[in-house]
């Protein structure tokens, strides 16, 4: 029997699940680099360097770390 994949319809569960498993993998994977960098510098981990806009600046060493921990992400998943 030939497969069962539909080319040719329109399944919005089908998109939807693969739009949360990739949010879900970045920022999975997003957490680990930001852990992972904290833990090297013996920094302590926040939501702030996922969240907010202003940590991610060079003029701080935070925002150092976590556009370190984005650059990596990106590296990883391309």
């Amino acid at each position: 029997m030939a497969g069962q994949f539909r080319s040719y319809v329109w399944d919005p569960l089908l998109i939807l699940s693969q739009i949360v498993l990739m949010q879900t993998v970045y920022y999975g994977s997003l957490g680990l680099w930001l852990a992972l960098v904290d833990g090297l510098v013996h920094s302590s981990p926040s939501l702030d360097q996922v969240f907010d806009a202003e940590i991610l600046g060079f003029s701080t060493p935070p925002g150092r770390l976590s556009t370190m921990s984005f650059v990596l992400n990106a590296l990883t998943w391309s």
